[in-house]
């Protein structure tokens, strides 16, 4: 018979202490891990609704510790008191998490994915029927729903609209297959370029490609990037309902393509827009001749189109150069005239970028050479 000493009931009773202390931290921390998602769900719906005329709502949470993350399911933000048919922004999956690859640079930061956003751009005839701009309270609010600061932001399969439910016909143009990714966004890989973060975009727009690379500096005050883009070949038939209920006319064939350049910084900016059309049909006699009138609007487009066209190239096309400050850049309407009439009987504009914009420019200031020097002058063919 084992003989129980005093020594060995007090190491029993510690024993079982120490059993009961490290269950109920466990119990404690079994319950915390399953109430933590339905805590974060009203944490996450709450905030949601402290944005000013809007309205949120989260479907779900999952929590993944072990990956640093949670992932908020079903989003949506809808606008109050208009009665828009469609919400402001909604998503199926938002991942919120760190971002382990920064832990490699020595810094603790966070990122978001985000899958099959749809970002709706309402415009009505007021105030409560249009959703156009997105206000500070959104990134206040995204703040809080990050547990540091944000380096990466990355959108798949995005879906971006601008809508309006009140012309007629009603216009939907979007973009979809939207793909972004912003990197180094609070500078964790320490580039000493002064833009360190960049920004890439694709999307697909009515069989055309959209392309977007920018080159940015967060942490400025005012906005500071250099930019470049290219829409190229979109169909622009698949306009029609937008040109029907702003201009009452419609295109029968033809593609748009865009090149843009633009860089900014200290509230200012600078750069082009090259809008190219080609192979432009607007009039067709056969169906136009069924309403008089339109058959008339329509011609009088068709023969401005084909005064404007460089015959050669068939195409139609203008520059657009701006400069000023970021509200309201200068644009030069005799210089945009003066572009039309030299692609149409000087030179045609090369469909592509120039490559002749950059942050450096945003300070030179340059005289002005004389008006019709600067709209027939010797120009590049780009």
């Amino acid at each position: 018979m084992v003989k129980t000493t005093k020594k060995t009931l007090g190491y029993n009773k510690k024993k079982r202490i120490l059993i009961i202390v490290f269950g109920s931290l466990l119990i404690i921390l079994i319950a915390a891990r399953i109430a933590l998602p339905y805590i974060l769900l009203k944490f996450v719906n709450n905030e949601l609704n402290q944005i000013p005329g809007y309205q949120g709502k989260v479907d779900d949470i999952e929590v993944a510790l072990i990956r640093g993350a949670y992932i908020i399911k079903g989003i949506q933000l809808n606008k109050t008191g208009g009665n828009i048919p469609v919400p402001f922004f909604s998503a199926d999956k938002t991942n919120i998490s760190i971002e382990w690859h920064a832990l490699l640079h020595g810094a603790i930061v966070a990122q978001i994915i985000v899958t099959n956003p749809v970002l709706n751009f309402v415009k009505g005839p007021t105030e409560a029927t249009s959703q156009t701009t997105v206000d500070k309270s959104w990134v206040d609010v995204v703040n809080k729903l990050i547990p540091f600061k944000l380096n990466r932001f990355e959108v798949n399969k995005g879906e971006i609209h601008y809508r309006d439910y009140h012309s007629s016909p009603t216009v939907d143009i979007f973009m979809q297959k939207t793909h972004i990714v912003a990197e180094n966004l609070t500078n964790t890989e320490h580039n000493k370029d002064s833009l360190p973060a960049t920004v890439l975009a694709t999307a697909d727009i009515y069989g055309g490609q959209l392309n977007v690379n920018v080159h940015i500096n967060p942490f400025t005050i005012s906005p500071t990037f250099e930019m470049k883009a290219t829409l190229t070949s979109t169909n622009i038939t698949d306009f029609n309902n937008f040109f029907k209920a702003y201009g009452k006319f419609d295109v029968k064939k033809g593609s748009l393509s865009v090149y843009t350049e633009a860089a900014a910084k200290d509230n200012k900016i600078i750069g082009y827009t090259k809008p190219i059309i080609k192979d432009l049909q607007v009039l067709d006699l056969e169906q136009d001749a069924k309403n008089p009138g339109h058959l008339i609007w329509q011609s009088l487009i068709a023969l401005t189109a084909w005064v404007f066209k460089n015959h050669p190239n068939d195409q139609l096309a203008t520059k657009i150069d701006f400069a000023g400050e970021i509200k309201g850049p200068n644009i030069s309407i005799w210089a945009l005239i003066g572009q039309t009439l030299r692609n149409a009987f000087i030179q045609a504009l090369y469909p592509s970028l120039e490559n002749s914009i950059t942050i450096k420019q945003v300070d030179e200031v340059k005289g002005k050479k004389p008006l019709l020097k600067r709209i027939f002058g010797k120009k590049s063919t780009q």
